[in-house]
C-alpha cells in the first residue's frame, strides 16, 4: 500500500482513467515470500510436480497508487474476479495494463473498480482480474466501526452448496507471516501504527494472503484446467487478524448450471467462532 502522504488529491481515481503498463516477473524472491509467508509446502513445486502458483498473480496488481482515494482511511479490499488463459512461469516477464473500470456506493464505501489484464512477451492474454477496492470517503477521522460480524442479521450469508467437499486445511496466520509475504514493506497490512493511521485497532490480514489460500485449494482441485481456463469470484466479507486461526473449505459440485462444460467449486474461509472472511465461486473448463 502507497503511504498515503504520497497520494495527491488530483490523482483521485475517475471511471476511464487508462492505468500505466507495469512490467511483471514471477521473480525466485516473490515465489520465496509467497511459500514462506502463508506456510505452504514448496517442494512439489520445486521438484517441477506443480505450475507456479495462481495467485502469485496477485503480485501484478500494483496499482494502489493510480487507482487509490487520497482519503485513504478504512480502506479494504470488496472483491476480486478473476479469468485464467494460460500459466505463469518463472523467471517470466510480463506487463500489466489496465484501467479504472467503474465507481461505485455500496452502503456507507466507495467502490473503485480496477480492470486488469496480464500479457506475456508476444502480447498474449495470460489473466485478466478486476479488483473492488472500498474507501470511506464520508468519515475521514476516527476509529474505523466495523459491524460485529456475531450480530448481522444472518451471520453465515450463505448455504454451503451440495457437493464433495474438497481437502481442507487450516493456518492460524501471524504478523511474522504477513511481514514476510509483503516482502517485509511498513503497511497497514504488517504493522500496526500503518494500521492505526488508516483507523483500525490492529494489522488487517492482507486479502491478497487470504485470497492466495483459496487460491491453493484450487490450484491442487482443478490441475492444470486451472491454470489454462479457471475462473474466480471472490467476495471478502469480514477481515482477518493477526492470530486469528482459519479454515480454506469447499466443495465441489459437478458440472456448472450456467455451463455444463465447466466444473463449479464453491469455497470459502471460515474462523473458529464461524466468522466468514471471504465466499468464492470458481470454475474450470471439464
Amino acid at each position: 500500500m502507497s503511504d498515503a502522504s504520497t497520494v495527491q488529491r488530483d490523482q483521485d481515481p475517475t471511471v476511464g482513467k487508462i492505468l500505466p503498463n507495469k512490467d511483471f516477473a514471477v521473480s525466485d524472491a516473490l515465489l520465496e515470500d509467497y511459500f514462506e509467508g502463508l506456510t505452504l509446502d514448496r517442494a512439489p513445486f520445486d521438484r517441477g510436480e506443480t505450475p507456479v502458483p495462481s495467485m502469485i498473480a496477485a503480485a501484478a496488481d500494483d496499482y494502489f497508487r493510480e487507482s487509490a482515494f487520497a482519503q485513504q482511511r478504512g480502506h479494504l479490499w470488496m472483491r476480486q474476479q478473476w479469468t485464467f488463459a494460460q500459466p505463469l512461469k518463472r523467471n517470466t516477464a510480463y506487463v500489466t495494463c489496465g484501467c479504472i473500470e467503474d465507481i461505485y456506493r455500496k452502503r456507507d464505501r466507495t467502490v473503485v473498480d480496477t480492470a486488469l489484464n496480464v500479457v506475456d512477451s508476444h502480447g498474449a492474454e495470460v489473466l485478466t482480474m478486476n479488483h473492488h477496492q472500498s474507501f470511506l470517503l464520508d468519515a475521514p477521522v476516527g476509529e474505523v466501526q466495523l459491524r460485529d460480524p456475531n450480530k448481522k442479521s444472518g451471520m453465515r450469508k450463505f448455504i454451503v452448496p451440495e457437493g464433495e467437499p474438497l481437502s481442507e486445511f487450516d493456518r492460524t496466520i501471524t504478523l511474522e507471516m504477513c511481514g514476510q509475504y509483503f516482502h517485509g514493506s511498513k503497511s497497514y497490512h504488517t504493522d500496526q501504527a500503518a494500521s492505526k493511521a488508516l483507523g483500525f485497532q490492529d494489522v488487517v490480514v492482507g486479502g491478497r494472503m487470504t485470497m492466495s489460500y483459496v487460491g491453493h485449494l484450487l490450484d491442487g482441485h482443478f490441475g492444470d484446467r486451472w491454470f489454462n481456463s479457471g475462473q474466480l469470484d471472490v467476495k471478502f466479507t469480514n477481515p482477518c487478524w493477526p492470530n486469528d486461526h482459519i479454515a480454506i473449505k469447499g466443495v465441489a459440485m459437478g458440472a456448472s448450471s450456467e455451463d455444463p462444460a465447466r466444473e463449479s467449486v464453491f469455497a470459502w474461509i471460515e474462523k473458529d467462532d464461524g466468522t466468514i472472511v471471504l465466499i468464492a465461486s470458481a470454475s474450470a473448463a471439464r
